[in-house]
């Protein structure tokens, strides 16, 4: 389905195995997984037969296969999984296999591409993110078959799964929960005559995804693709407009990653993209700010963490004026503009409970030191501290020296020697 009906997912995979140096081989023996709905309920045995000489190809290069579709993964994940459990079947298709010279153990391990990069390829993924997606809301669309039946896929919790969510937060994005998320798209509807139910069902599921604000959609199979992207055509001539733009993983992650495939999925998708891309683009001139002033990635693990901010003394006694993990949120959003005019900036103790306690040893004292700064150089400032700075500009020293007091306890009255630190201070503070 892939390679013939969506061959710009199959550029948009062989562009990302490459960018990250994963050698692969391309097998033109191949057939079509097959597919378990149609094929399984019209013959089994052909259906098994069909799976098994796929893994009987790999098992005859000592390859495990990967697989970008949903269906393909089913199919010989569980296939390969009663190969190697019932040997009665696995000797009656290999009766007929060996009729066309092959032979299947199930040696050969089967990785869906979502799975295969959460589990060997993500900290290489985030260290190369160009684009980061931070800001987007991604509604994630699993699909039946990435996860069941789980006797036979055993690879994460079939009805409250997390990888694939957690690899679109990699990319910066957050990935939103919505009703309805693990039911199906309903794609074999339309085989089994019922393009109506199967229309309704992706209806259904669009309308949560809109009601959350979500950016976008992700799958990871060629068969909820074209539901998602395809029928919000269908469903627009019956004045029901979603435009909610829909990537296959492999294309979001190209995206992120700065692989140039634009003109494929602008070209191809059916339900409109240019709003994602302005978005991105958006994102990216943002980050590129923040980065002028703050290390973005610690930004961003800072605000997933969150480890310090109900030990900040400050938040203890005043949550509702100062909150520093939300300070840190509005950074990433794009609002420093706002936050270095905002007074709660300065309520920082600079007391480092938060460096303490933070995983990376960093904390958050430098962030808030740099916020006022850049709040002092727009002449933005609170009284007490404007006072205490002047005050040292003038002395060059936060208090006033008093010889009487120090002569009353027996120490020395004589004034320190600082003007030329106060004329330097004071010509430094008139370049900035």
């Amino acid at each position: 389905m892939i390679s013939y009906r969506l061959p710009f997912i199959e550029v948009s995979v062989k562009n990302i195995l490459e960018f990250l140096d994963i050698e692969y081989i391309e097998s033109n023996k191949f057939s079509c997984c097959p597919e378990p709905n149609g094929i399984k309920n019209s013959n089994e045995f052909i259906y098994n037969i069909t799976a098994a000489r796929n893994l009987s190809i790999a098992e005859q290069i000592s390859l495990d296969i990967l697989t970008p579709c949903n269906g393909c993964f089913e199919t010989l994940k569980g296939i390969r999984s009663v190969i190697k459990s019932n040997h009665h079947l696995r000797d009656k298709i290999n009766h007929y296999l060996e009729k066309i010279e092959y032979h299947c153990e199930g040696k050969s391990d089967i990785f869906h591409l979502v799975e295969f990069f959460h589990k060997y390829h993500r900290e290489k993924i985030k260290q190369q993110i160009k684009y980061p997606l931070s800001g987007l809301k991604i509604a994630v669309h699993y699909g039946c078959h990435f996860l069941r039946p789980s006797n036979k896929i055993q690879m994460d919790d079939p009805m409250k799964p997390h990888i694939f969510d957690e690899l679109i937060e990699d990319l910066g994005a957050k990935s939103i929960d919505y009703i309805q998320k693990m039911e199906c798209c309903g794609g074999s509807l339309e085989r089994a005559g019922n393009p109506d139910t199967a229309l309704e069902m992706v209806h259904s599921k669009l309308e949560n995804i809109k009601d959350v604000g979500a950016d976008a959609i992700v799958v990871g199979c060629p068969q909820c693709f074209i539901q998602f992207d395809h029928l919000q055509r269908e469903l627009k001539k019956l004045d029901y407009e979603f435009d909610i733009p829909v990537f296959y993983y492999s294309e979001l992650l190209c995206i992120a990653l700065g692989i140039d495939i634009k003109e494929f999925i602008t070209k191809y998708h059916r339900t409109p993209v240019e709003s994602i891309f302005r978005k991105i683009d958006m994102i990216y001139q943002r980050n590129r700010e923040i980065e002028k002033y703050f290390d973005l990635e610690f930004l961003k693990e800072c605000y997933f963490c969150g480890a310090c901010n109900s030990d900040c003394p400050v938040a203890k006694y005043m949550p509702q004026t100062f909150n520093p993990k939300e300070i840190i949120g509005k950074i990433l959003k794009g609002q420093l503009n706002k936050i270095v005019r905002d007074p709660s900036i300065w309520l920082c103790l600079d007391c480092y409970v938060c460096y303490e306690l933070c995983p990376m040893r960093i904390g958050l004292v430098d962030v808030f030191t740099t916020l006022r700064n850049l709040a002092k150089e727009l002449d933005i400032t609170v009284k007490g501290f404007e006072k205490e700075f002047d005050a040292f500009k003038r002395m060059g020293t936060v208090a006033k020296f008093s010889r009487s007091a120090r002569k009353r306890v027996g120490l020395n009255a004589k004034k320190p020697k600082i003007q030329d630190l106060k004329r330097l201070i004071i010509k430094i503070d008139g370049e900035h």
